[in-house]
């Protein structure tokens, strides 16, 4: 992937001989120039540059569970964090996945988990990274 541009600003100084009404493209075209600089230097998130959500839920071992949404279809649900619900000591061995669908009422929901094993003694909490296509 290509690294963000350096030149950030365009100046009048470049353009001597349109001073006249160069200044009124450039302003517009800086101001953009310097967002889109500033979103890809580190500043995307998902729940403001993507479709899509971050929301954790609580795993018991108890199938489906239901995940608030409402947005189109997800494409891909990942698993971006994973915690005990007592916050005591957990060491993971593997990856964490969830397996999931779309049910037809419009829910998404979890259906399982791979890489933990959620019991009503042991929860989990789950960050669950959601995007559409």
């Amino acid at each position: 992937m290509a690294q963000v541009p350096s030149k950030r600003r365009l100046v009048t100084e470049d353009f001597k001989s349109q001073i006249g009404w160069i200044e009124k493209l450039i302003q517009p075209i800086n101001e953009y120039m310097e967002s889109t600089t500033a979103a890809l230097n580190k500043a995307l998130t998902i729940k403001d540059n993507f479709a899509g959500d971050i929301q954790v839920v609580e795993l018991d071992g108890v199938w489906p569970v239901k995940v608030s949404w409402k947005i189109a279809r997800p494409a891909a649900v990942l698993v971006g964090n994973t915690v005990k619900s007592d916050s005591s000591s957990l060491v993971l061995t593997g990856a964490v996945q969830v397996q999931w669908s779309f049910n037809q009422s419009g829910q998404l929901q979890i259906d399982s988990v791979v890489g933990i094993t959620p019991t009503s003694a042991v929860r989990y909490k789950v960050t669950l990274v959601i995007l559409t296509a």
